[in-house]
């Protein structure tokens, strides 16, 4: 037995299910799997599949989009597609937060609108629509979304962070997690960046990744600042 109706968000996502129960599962939350005493799967099987459905499909756009690039850029284009920050985004465009089932204990605003767990079922859509319709229906839906996006501007600050200080300090930069807080629930991580032991940013996120992010995100604006002050001194 179905727990909610889809019919508005098959209308959505333009595609509907042979077996309603594919997609309910997808969009089941363990803490909802785990109150229902066993009757039902969480969808973490499902974001699995999805997660490796999504970045064939995303490797296969870059490289007939892209002819001309080479494999280092093609991975950062796809690195910063399938990242939480962008699947979460592409979950709230077709309002993916209001169909998950939550347990009591995480069913609130805050919770639906967590990044984490709309990219885990953004994802998790994604391999029931495999599992459902094919490789060719979950392609049509990730394309949805991702050719509306003619140009692609990287936003991958610690690919760009990784390059820059390469470029001026001949050195990786390294990350180190500096502080964690919150609940279990809705935990954040800061993070700092440092090259040849100079602290160069430190940022907050929801995720350790996201966390790094943020970090190099300030520390492109402080190398920038160094090497322009370089520049003045000569």
């Amino acid at each position: 037995m179905l727990v909610k109706d889809y019919g508005k968000l098959q209308e959505i996502i333009e595609y509907k299910f042979n077996n309603l129960e594919v997609l309910e599962t997808a969009l089941t939350h363990k803490s909802y799997a785990a109150e229902s005493g066993g009757k039902k799967n969480d969808n973490e099987r499902m974001e699995f599949l999805g997660d490796s459905i999504l970045s064939a499909i995303i490797a296969e756009t870059l490289y007939l989009r892209y002819p001309s690039e080479s494999e280092g850029k093609l991975s950062q284009l796809k690195a910063q597609i399938v990242s939480a920050s962008n699947l979460s985004i592409w979950a709230k465009e077709i309002n993916l937060g209001f169909y998950i089932l939550l347990g009591r204990s995480e069913d609130a605003f805050e919770a639906r609108n967590r990044e984490s767990l709309l990219c885990d079922a953004f994802e998790a859509v994604v391999g029931a629509i495999y599992l459902d319709g094919g490789f060719e229906n979950a392609k049509k839906f990730v394309l949805k979304f991702l050719d509306i996006r003619k140009e692609i501007i990287i936003t991958d600050y610690k690919s760009r962070f990784q390059e820059e200080a390469q470029s001026v300090y001949k050195e990786l930069p390294k990350y180190r997690i500096i502080k964690e807080f919150g609940s279990d629930h809705n935990k954040k991580f800061e993070a700092a960046v440092y090259v040849k032991n100079r602290l160069f940013g430190k940022g907050i996120g929801s995720s350790k990744k996201e966390a790094h992010q943020s970090a190099a995100k300030q520390a492109m604006e402080n190398i920038k600042e160094s090497v322009d002050a370089s520049n003045v001194g000569h």
